[in-house]
């Protein structure tokens, strides 16, 4: 059925690499207090749901942890190791076709679609590795049939997709194949991406030493100078008063982020 403008809208996170498991997440919690906090009393009704997948990601990545601790043994070097194979497995499984990724990947278009099916609008929020995901799913669901009819949203099973701390502009993101922005076609209507990012973010710039980069190229790298193409990209600079990974993990509670997702569903 397609979405009902008197349903309340729903944020659906899509957290990116952990070092926990599904159990430890609580982005939607800071979501929900973010967007609380920029409502300024304003009678808005919305929800917060938050799709989990470390779990998926930890199970596949079980033998190569269970293989640090067989050559490292006991002591630091083992705590060391499986946080890294954690981070790095992550970002590997997520560029890959493997079944893990197309789990992921299911997982995620079913959230999607479930809400769809009852009516509700929805718009990810989407951080890290987790940007790749719902880039890849919302890719996917416009070269589906019968959906995002760019003359008419209430046949978007996504209404607007903001990403934080995104790795989308990076070259190992190729702009063709699976990671291309697909073109909805003439119409009315474009489906809006804000992009924000913090120059000193290293998961942005891809530099695991820090160093800071003028701006973001993912606007400039997706979009297509065409009139089918039906996306409005925007990266919008954040500062949000931390350096290196510290800043990378600080996009939850940057003002700026809560006022442009509260703009995207009002």
């Amino acid at each position: 059925m397609p979405i009902s403008s008197e349903k309340n809208p729903v944020v659906l996170i899509v957290h990116g690499v952990q070092l926990g498991d599904d159990s430890s997440l609580i982005q939607d919690k800071m979501i929900r207090k973010s967007i609380q906090s920029r409502l300024n009393k304003l009678d808005f009704e919305f929800d917060v749901d938050l799709y989990k997948y470390e779990n998926i990601s930890d199970t596949s990545l079980k033998k190569f942890k269970n293989l640090a601790n067989v050559l490292l043994a006991t002591g630091i070097g083992a705590i060391l190791a499986q946080p890294i194979i954690d981070l790095v497995g992550d970002v590997t499984i997520s560029l890959s076709n493997a079944s893990t990724a197309n789990q992921i990947r299911k997982g995620l278009r079913n959230k999607v679609m479930s809400y769809y099916e009852a009516g509700v609008p929805l718009y990810i929020v989407a951080h890290s590795l987790g940007s790749v995901y719902a880039f890849d799913v919302i890719n996917e669901l416009i070269k589906t049939n019968d959906l995002f009819n760019r003359d008419d949203p209430l046949t978007w099973p996504v209404q607007g997709l903001l990403t934080i701390g995104s790795p989308l502009g990076l070259s190992m993101f190729k702009k063709t194949g699976r990671h291309s922005a697909a073109s909805f076609g003439r119409g009315e209507f474009s489906f809006k991406w804000l992009n924000y990012f913090d120059v000193s973010d290293p998961v942005v710039s891809g530099s695991i030493f820090g160093k800071k980069r003028r701006g973001q190229k993912i606007a400039e790298k997706y979009k297509k100078n065409t009139r089918n193409f039906g996306w409005f990209i925007k990266d919008l600079p954040v500062d949000t008063g931390k350096n290196w990974l510290f800043a990378h993990t600080a996009y939850w509670d940057s003002a700026a982020v809560g006022d442009g997702l509260l703009d995207m569903m009002v």
